[in-house]
């Protein structure tokens, strides 16, 4: 192996098909070829990697027998040791005395133990029996898995089915488990509207079916009609009080140098246009400070966008994901929503969308825009709305899509739009404040008659424009040791479903909640429209845009270098990344809520 400081060298570049070959080998197979999928990359202290395999097994299926497709996870770490390790049996150690590589086969992920036990459809049904779970009226029927997301060393989502009747199975680390429970249980009991646990076992939360579908698939079909801005705004309103003592969730924008350091490894061309982003991210925020109350006054979701959120009929009607719902500000929740979607508006413009999606994505985001500025303040709207955008760049090259280094700069730029809204918001909030200041009385005119501000002036103040505003180096793998041990796990006698896929938080300033209060410096500005030109960010400063129409990730994700077709996935299937619930240090690990794809089924032989 190789010096590397992270692992992402030896696990992105070729050397990769190395380490594979060794674990594969040392297990009894033989690996005919290997496609990397997945990376979650930490600069400078750790890497995971999900593979995708060809793999024969000549002791388990004759040496005649055709190659399997196999997942195969694998990280590397330098300068920290590995947290909450459960699993090792069933993994293969690697090093070069500078560098440790753990490799597994899934299920058999070291982090998660309980994926063994829900992953084959043969397996799953005595666990959910043991549970004391039952599925359909038939238990002779089948059961049927479907892997919604996996990413390694993190988690699992998979959709257990039986005839009609079918539970979520959440997978995560055991010690997290627990805490998990216990907070859906305190929403349900205060009338939010989130999954009901069924049953829950060492990091497995059975979870039930929500109604409707996700708001990520009907806002591409009924655009605004899928829901009222309202009625999201009141979803999270409904979040308890009691809610307010746990954990502070810090704001995607407290992470900005962090995403923009991966996005820039990744590809160093956007160096540049990152560090100008993260500047004026922080400089604004920072200057929003000096004017308004900047702390967490409310109760907030912690990742809520339109993957999270259920619709029926128009209707809110379910909410997911509520890892880490914990005091904040409702700008962060509000922000997250629209950066998410101005991503996926984004994609019409790569092709990856039809237009009519496009415009109809477009549309909500104007609509829902100018009423989530009438609750919050406008400029930190757009600032918090970029920060989410830019942590969702490091999702192309996380996921391995085609053309990722292009797809990264897309999200770049949609970032910098919203930069280029804030900055149209604060000039707009310093021309109304201007045109409501008196003027100076001339000696010996009286105040009261002074003349007030000009027609046009309050025309000016009053209204909105409608229009505004993409390497890693390759290392071989020499001088591996492979140890003795048990090592990778071929595969069992089952078959399995072999389907793939921020800083220090501290207690909250204030001991309650104001999560209804609208400040009094919020003000209104439209989105632009649809048609508005592309700008840079040098571009932007002479120039007056508002909030841009564009999303990294769509709800529902299917192959790993295919466009995202929502439709694709079951109605709960994109249920996204949650975060980790522990403090971190002020290096998070790369948790940016890029939806994980949904992992294509591969039959089992």
């Amino acid at each position: 192996m190789s010096h590397t400081q992270d692992g992402s060298e030896l696990l992105t570049g070729p050397g990769a098909g190395g380490l594979l070959r060794s674990a594969v080998g040392n297990s009894g197979g033989v690996l005919h070829s290997w496609q990397l999928d997945h990376v979650d990359h930490r600069p400078g202290r750790s890497t995971k990697a999900l593979y995708r395999t060809q793999v024969s097994w000549p002791e388990l299926d004759g040496p005649q027998a055709p190659a399997r497709e196999e997942l195969f996870g694998a990280s590397a770490h330098i300068g920290e040791r590995e947290k909450n390790l459960y699993v090792a049996e069933q993994t293969l150690v690697m090093t070069d005395g500078d560098i440790n590589v753990r490799v597994w086969r899934y299920p058999h992920d070291p982090w998660l133990p309980m994926l063994p036990q829900v992953c084959y459809p043969d397996i799953v049904g005595r666990t959910l029996h043991d549970l004391g779970v039952s599925l359909g009226p038939d238990p002779s029927e089948p059961i049927a898995i479907d892997v919604v997301s996996y990413r390694p060393g993190r988690r699992a989502v998979l959709r257990a089915s039986q005839g009609a009747a079918a539970v979520y199975l959440k997978v995560m680390q055991p010690h997290r488990s627990g805490e998990i429970v216990e907070r859906h249980q305190r929403l349900l009991s205060a009338g939010v509207p989130v999954p009901e646990v069924i049953a829950h076992h060492q990091g497995l939360v059975v979870l039930a079916e929500l109604p409707g579908r996700p708001l990520a698939r009907a806002v591409i079909d009924e655009g605004v009609d899928s829901c009222r801005a309202e009625d999201l705004v009141a979803l999270l309103d409904r979040l308890p009080a009691s809610m307010y003592g746990l954990s502070l969730r810090p704001p995607w924008t407290d992470s900005v140098e962090f995403y923009a350091g991966i996005v820039a490894s990744a590809v160093p061309a956007l160096g540049p246009r990152l560090d100008a982003l993260v500047r004026e991210i922080r400089e604004g925020l920072a200057a929003i400070e000096q004017r308004i109350d900047m702390r967490p006054h409310d109760v907030v979701h912690g990742d809520f966008y339109e993957a999270q959120v259920f619709v029926q009929d128009g209707r809110v009607v379910g909410l997911l994901d509520i890892d880490t719902v914990g005091p904040g500000r409702r700008a962060d929740d509000l922000a997250c929503l629209l950066a998410h979607l101005s991503v996926l508006a984004d994609y019409g413009n790569a092709g990856r969308i039809d237009r009519g999606m496009q415009q109809r994505v477009e549309d909500a985001i104007r609509t829902w825009h100018e009423t989530f500025q009438e609750r919050v303040d406008p400029v930190e709207l757009a600032l918090r709305s970029a920060g989410v955008v830019l942590s969702l760049a490091t999702g192309p090259h996380r996921q391995q899509e085609a053309a990722w280094e292009a797809a990264t700069e897309a999200i770049v730029r949609v970032a910098e739009e919203w930069v280029a809204a804030a900055r149209h918001a604060e000039r707009q909030r310093i021309d109304r404040a201007a045109a409501a200041q008196p003027a100076t009385p001339a000696p010996g005119q009286p105040a009261a008659q002074q003349p007030g501000p000009t027609a046009g002036a309050q025309h000016a103040a009053q209204s909105h424009p409608t229009q505004g505003p993409t390497g890693v180096r390759q290392i071989p793998a020499q001088g591996v040791h492979v140890p003795s041990g048990p090592g990778i796990a071929p595969p069992s006698g089952s078959s399995a479903v072999h389907q793939s896929a921020p800083p220090q938080r501290s207690a909250p300033s204030q001991s309650a909640p104001h999560q209804s209060a609208q400040h009094p410096s919020a003000q209104h500005v439209s989105a632009p429209h649809p048609s508005a030109p592309q700008h840079s960010a040098q571009q932007h400063s002479a120039q007056q845009y508002s909030a841009p129409t564009h999303h990294s990730a769509p709800a529902q994700q299917s192959a790993p270098t295919q466009p995202v077709p929502p439709q694709a996935a079951p109605q709960q299937s994109a249920l996204p990344t949650d975060r980790p619930s522990e403090p971190v240090d002020q290096h998070p690990e790369d948790d940016s809520p890029t939806q994980e794809r949904r992992i294509s089924s591969i039959p089992p032989r």
